[in-house]
């Protein structure tokens, strides 16, 4: 299954702050140690800096597998929009437009 992850932070909470150094380093990481293991692969990975905004392209075997990658401190220090997507073929083949 494929999710669109939406995860925003206040500019107090933001990981470019002193007092938050080393959890985007953590967050990378943990990335790169779950991309292909525990039925997760990040596809890819954007940053909107003034908005404080992480977006997350992911391909995950199950939800719970996709919650696991962002367990804390993602959800402790952002609110998160986690939708299911698919592409626009399969969308078109589910409606069985030509």
């Amino acid at each position: 299954m494929l999710f669109h992850v939406s995860l925003t932070h206040s500019p107090e909470n933001c990981w470019a702050r002193d007092e938050h150094e080393g959890k985007a380093s953590e967050l990378v990481a943990r990335m790169e140690d779950a991309d292909g293991s525990q039925g997760v692969t990040v596809q890819s990975s954007f940053v909107a800096p003034n908005e404080h905004t992480f977006y997350l392209m992911v391909e995950a075997d199950t939800f719970e597998s996709l919650t696991s990658l962002l367990g804390p401190p993602l959800l402790q220090d952002h609110e998160a929009d986690v939708v299911p997507v698919t592409t626009f073929g399969e969308a078109l083949d589910t409606l069985d437009v030509e």
